[in-house]
């Protein structure tokens, strides 16, 4: 169990580029080098860990961890996966105030978030081209965008409602439903509310982790304002920044809605639904799961919400900054870099379009 410990605490430190670099890195690991696996199984586990909500490579490590060690291997592994990222995130917590007025430092973030806008959307290839055979894919991804842009539903009884429209229109040739998901909302304290809103989307919310943030944005920072927008873009390029997972984020909005304690709140809440999965019913459902050909129709519809939600999430982070011709260069350098070079690693992308933008600022007098 310590040498699961000690592996997940390496991925965790090391591990940037999220799970499409990630999962590879365990699949060489379990299977190529040490043998406790064999690649079939592990493709199982993973096909069957993205239909969950929750974050992918967290899920996965959490999985692999039980597998070998029980119950104490699945903490172990969870918990060396993500702590690394904690730290980073609590450390960025603690100075932002800091540097958060600092113009220097304020158009060194705005070019990092203009490389974060390009590195979502082309994580949304993968998702994208696995089903983009489908016609109720294309279809399902255009109205999810208009039902997101004009706050018709909310993004997980979008995502949820899809997924099962995806297989009703299967089983039912077009007799289709819509339903619409009734919110329990609670005057709780601020970090109550933050715990019940990471915990909720950790628990229903289908895709990467790049799933939630949607779903996290239109609770922080729209319905209860507990972050402002600034800082909810500001957290997810330093999530992006962790080797961890994107979710990460959570431990940055927690710490500037109440320190410490927010951050343990939000962490823990994120995590704790794709954690209890892996450790509970998970493994022993993985036989029955392969078998249900509704899965895969489930995800179709799932995934083309997902997909829609993050595309309008991205706009309103930086639609304030169309109008700067550095946003479209640093954009659009990043995506040709990401499909020239995919294995680039991201915190060198992130540094370069910052400093980019101070140069670009500097040349122009604006500091």
């Amino acid at each position: 169990m310590i040498e699961m410990l000690r592996y997940f605490l390496y991925l965790g430190l090391t591990g940037f580029g999220g799970p499409l670099v990630v999962i590879p890195q365990m699949r060489e690991h379990f299977c190529d080098k040490h043998g406790k696996l064999n690649h079939h199984e592990f493709d199982q586990a993973f096909a069957l860990i993205k239909a969950m909500p929750g974050t992918i490579a967290f899920q996965m490590a959490v999985f692999l961890g039980r597998r070998f060690h029980g119950a104490g291997g699945g903490f172990a592994a969870g918990f060396g996966y993500v702590f690394p990222s904690f730290l980073m995130m609590v450390v960025f917590g603690i100075f932002y105030d800091s540097f958060a007025h600092s113009p220097h430092v304020q158009i060194v973030l705005a070019g990092f978030l203009f490389a974060a806008a390009a590195i979502i959307l082309m994580s949304l290839k993968s998702m994208v081209v696995s089903n983009s055979r489908y016609a109720i894919f294309w279809a399902f991804l255009a109205i999810s965008v208009g039902l997101v842009w004009f706050d018709v539903l909310p993004e997980p009884a979008l995502i949820f409602g899809f997924g099962l429209l995806a297989v009703l229109s299967e089983k039912f040739a077009g007799k289709m439903y819509m339903f619409s998901v009734a919110f329990f909302v609670v005057d709780w304290p601020r970090v109550a509310q933050l715990f019940k809103t990471c915990l909720y989307a950790g628990a229903v919310v289908f895709g990467t982790g790049y799933a939630l943030i949607p779903v996290l944005k239109s609770s922080l920072v729209e319905l209860h304002g507990l972050v402002t927008l600034q800082q909810f873009s500001d957290g997810v390029v330093f999530g992006q920044m962790t080797p961890g997972p994107i979710v990460i984020s959570a431990t940055f909005f927690g710490y500037q809605i109440s320190g410490i304690a927010g951050a343990l709140a939000g962490t823990i809440a994120v995590f704790l639904p794709p954690f209890f999965h892996m450790m509970t019913w998970f493994p022993m459902a993985m036989g029955w799961m392969s078998r249900q050909k509704w899965i895969n129709q489930f995800l179709i519809g799932a995934t083309a919400a997902v997909v829609g939600s993050i595309l309008v999430t991205v706009v309103r982070m930086v639609e304030k900054s169309f109008y700067l011709p550095m946003f479209w260069i640093l954009f659009f350098a990043t995506m040709l870099i990401l499909f020239k070079k995919p294995k680039t690693p991201i915190m060198l992308i992130f540094l370069l379009a910052g400093f980019a933008n101070l140069l670009f600022a500097f040349a122009l007098g604006a500091i």
